[in-house]
């Protein structure tokens, strides 16, 4: 019997320190902000939803639905995905940005490697064979070759963007038969106008590695690579001096 009783205690007073919280100490929480209560209890209720749309046949993952929509439908054309084999089994998956109609793509050199035995990119629901015509290693980068005519060429742009301002991470990925675009925001963090180099700040994201980093307009500002987690990019300006010293070299 007095067992009961200590429980139905511990029952009431429960009870009322839960009514007491619920009513009285959380509203007050969440409206102060003491020690960043408020921050944390809107973001524990109003997290972020990631919108997964259609476009064009193809699956979109867009963290906000609203996020750069024109830039998206402009540059999604022109960013393909690039898969590399050997021994039947895949090595290494990312993006590639399509440079010329007649198929020259930049993608990373990691993601192509010199032991890969079949280098595959996929894009507008074909599957191409593609081969590697340049590559620099100390920055990564590699230029494949697909020969396939009439693609729609990424537009670059060579002007640094302003400190602060919200880019676009777009890459493609192709799996079970099936495209799928991959979407996130970046902020440039850092901008040496001397060097004329920028840094950005982006989360961590295997889909991300050679992906296209683009304005609201859709033009390309850079081909994207991660190094100990963190972004690195290669400007445009350097994406179009290794295009055109590969061209210069041709007969």
């Amino acid at each position: 019997m007095l067992n009961l009783k200590k429980i139905l205690l511990v029952a009431f007073v429960g009870g009322i320190s839960g009514i007491l919280a619920s009513g009285f100490l959380l509203p007050f929480l969440t409206r102060v902000n003491l020690w960043g209560t408020a921050s944390f209890f809107d973001k524990l209720v109003n997290k972020p939803e990631t919108a997964v749309t259609r476009v064009e046949k193809e699956t979109i993952i867009i963290p906000q639905s609203d996020f750069f929509s024109e830039a998206i439908k402009k540059i999604g054309s022109s960013i393909v995905t690039v898969q590399s084999f050997s021994g039947g089994r895949l090595m290494h998956s990312g993006s590639g940005i399509i440079l010329t109609r007649d198929g020259l793509i930049i993608t990373l050199n990691s993601l192509v490697p010199a032991n890969a035995e079949i280098i595959q990119v996929t894009g507008g629901g074909k599957i191409y064979k593609a081969k590697v015509v340049s590559r620099d290693y100390t920055k990564n980068v590699a230029l494949i070759s697909v020969a396939e005519p009439n693609f729609q060429v990424a537009k670059l742009k060579s002007d640094l963007p302003s400190l602060g301002r919200e880019l676009l991470i777009f890459s493609k990925l192709f799996s079970f038969g099936k495209e799928t675009s991959f979407v996130e925001k970046a902020i440039v963090s850092r901008v040496d106008e001397s060097g004329g180099t920028f840094e950005i700040s982006a989360p961590y994201d295997s889909r991300l590695y050679g992906s296209a980093l683009v304005d609201g307009e859709g033009t390309v500002l850079a081909i994207v690579d991660f190094k100990n987690q963190k972004p690195v990019v290669l400007s445009s300006k350097f994406i179009s001096d290794f295009l055109n010293t590969y061209l210069a070299s041709q007969p």
